[in-house]
């Protein structure tokens, strides 16, 4: 079922008041509440978009038969997209490019090159994309983070009040995955946003290091700092920060159990709520059907605002399938570092 889109599109210049008023400290209660409601909004709009990309994905993966390939897409978090306005004074809501997301997942370097190609030379392919993609494959950024980045202003017939709408596409191997969300899951537990440059440089250093590791691993550019150094070096270093942190000891048995998992309804449902409480070790799932968008979109503006002062507590409306591909989509919200743990033994032997 198509979705059902909001009555009306905001002005470039009212999506760029609200999110001035949204980085300054303590707005005015009535000025904040009518920012949150035009942001709230203003999202909301890239929910069409992002489902009819999604699908426009699931086609080409399909058709190139990609093994243990996942797709999700996901709504930016109202607090990330705060946070991001505060640190980079000079952004604009209007122009930010990754607040309606889609991430897929494979197995190899190779491939994730060749979708990218596909993507860009398909004769049906008829939004815009912004040359030259962010290629933090062969240039990873400086906490290590890899992955390939392509924006595409959104085009439609059907829907042109929707024309130029920007959506982030991250493509990324299955080993970068496990990397990327170690380190959300560390940052969730640790309260720390690591990604945004928060947090412990010890911890830092550590997923510096491993990324460098795991670079070397898929035959991709390593950090400039590391690059002098061979497997040996960075194992030597990997250890000497993990017997002072433990940091490995600290991600282990974090997962939380299918008995912590709270779920309305098993059944299938085209979106999810996740809600994850760090302090409790307890994730709820609310499920909603395709046809339920807006009531999932109002749903999740009301418990951001209601959880927005408790650190421990994080909400994001996803949409990734079922439960097992939730999991492996977004690893971090079931605070599961596995895989990253169990690739990291495999390069470097134990530890």
């Amino acid at each position: 079922m198509e979705t059902v889109l909001p009555l009306a599109v905001p002005s470039n210049k009212a999506v760029r008041k609200a999110g001035d008023i949204l980085r300054t400290i303590n707005p005015s209660a009535a000025d904040y509440d009518e920012a949150v409601d035009l942001l709230s909004h203003w999202r909301a709009l890239h929910s069409y978009p992002i489902n009819t990309f999604q699908a426009y994905l699931r086609g080409k993966i399909k058709a190139a038969r990609y093994n243990s390939a996942f797709v999700a897409q996901r709504l930016k978090r109202m607090p990330t997209i705060v946070n991001k306005l505060q640190r980079f004074p000079d952004m604009q809501l209007d122009r930010m490019q990754d607040i309606g997301g889609l991430r897929v997942v494979l197995k190899h370097k190779k491939d994730v090159y060749d979708l990218h190609k596909n993507i860009l030379s398909s004769k049906r392919l008829e939004h815009t994309p912004e040359l030259p993609p962010k290629d933090y494959i062969a240039e990873p950024k400086a906490d290590g983070y890899r992955s390939l980045h392509q924006v595409f202003k959104y085009a439609n017939k059907k829907h042109p009040e929707l024309n130029g709408l920007r959506i982030e596409l991250q493509i990324r191997t299955a080993l970068q995955h496990s990397w990327a969300t170690a380190v959300e899951t560390l940052g969730i537990v640790e309260k720390s946003s690591f990604k945004s440059g928060e947090g412990s440089e010890q911890f830092k250093r550590f997923f510096k290091v491993s990324s460098a590791l795991y670079s070397l691993d898929e035959d991709t550019s390593i950090l400039s700092e590391y690059a002098h150094m061979g497997k040996e070096l960075l194992i030597k270093e990997l250890n000497e920060i993990e017997s002072e942190l433990q940091v490995r000891s600290k991600l282990k048995g974090l997962t939380i159990s299918a008995k912590h998992i709270e779920q309305t309804s098993k059944s299938f449902a085209g979106y999810h709520l996740m809600e994850l409480d760090a302090a409790k070790g307890k994730l709820s799932l609310i499920p909603f059907q395709k046809a339920q968008l807006d009531y999932a979109e109002d749903f999740y503006v009301m418990r951001e605002q209601a959880t927005r002062d408790n650190p421990d507590i994080s909400v994001v409306l996803i949409s990734a399938g079922n439960v097992r591909n939730i999991k492996k989509a977004y690893p971090n919200y079931f605070l599961d570092t596995n895989s990253f743990i169990k690739n990291l033994d495999r390069i470097c032997g134990n530890l």
